[in-house]
């Protein structure tokens, strides 16, 4: 599975951001190594309203750390955070666990777990579960383990990814009605620590 360098940002310009981030500086993300990137804007989720947050996918941890110092480097890159007063708060390492459907929608819901250590083949299992209703209003999740966070009380991150957080909504309340996910959560000491919703910037 890959690894996602997710990068904690506020900008001044955030339309700016998005579309420089959705056009040239894609050349720019893939020639570091980056396999895809994406971002999106926190508007709903309390402290963290406003936060935009960028994540780098890379193969491998050590392409994760070589692209991210590599950045830097980038003068048009470092430029375009000057341009829109780019201020990190937090780098995270995560790795692809499980997914389902793509990532392609409009908004996106990032939900916050902990829960007892899995391993991969029981995740894409047990998100499986999840996604079996998820489907229904959403077009792709995926499961992310933490692996470089700092301090966090998070296991686990799963970012869902539609067109309509109605429909979401919808489905998630059928997920968490299902015995068979019940018992899952159980049996894996999994618990809800928060949720986030955002918009999609690129």
């Amino acid at each position: 599975m890959s690894y996602l360098y997710v990068t904690a940002l506020t900008a001044t310009n955030v339309e700016g951001f998005a579309e420089s981030g959705a056009t040239w500086a894609q050349d720019h993300y893939r020639a570091l190594g980056a396999v895809t990137t994406t971002a999106s804007e926190i508007i709903m989720g309390g402290e963290m309203a406003g936060t935009i947050l960028v994540a780098f996918e890379y193969e491998t941890v050590d392409a994760a750390m070589k692209g991210q110092r590599a950045f830097y480097a980038e003068e048009p890159l470092v430029q375009l955070m000057h341009d829109h007063d780019v201020q990190i708060s937090r780098r995270s390492l995560m790795r692809v666990q499980a997914e389902f459907g793509e990532r392609a929608g409009s908004y996106s819901s990032v939900l916050y777990l902990a829960s007892s250590p899995i391993d991969d083949d029981s995740a894409q299992t047990n998100f499986g579960k999840s996604w079996d209703h998820l489907q229904n209003g959403a077009h792709g999740m995926t499961a992310l383990a933490n692996v470089a966070g700092g301090p966090s009380p998070f296991t686990h991150t799963v970012v869902t990814w539609t067109d309509s957080l109605d429909d979401l909504m919808a489905a998630s309340a059928q997920n968490m009605a299902d015995p068979n996910v019940q018992q899952i959560m159980a049996d894996w000491n999994v618990s809800h620590l928060g949720r986030a919703l955002s918009r999609r910037l690129f």
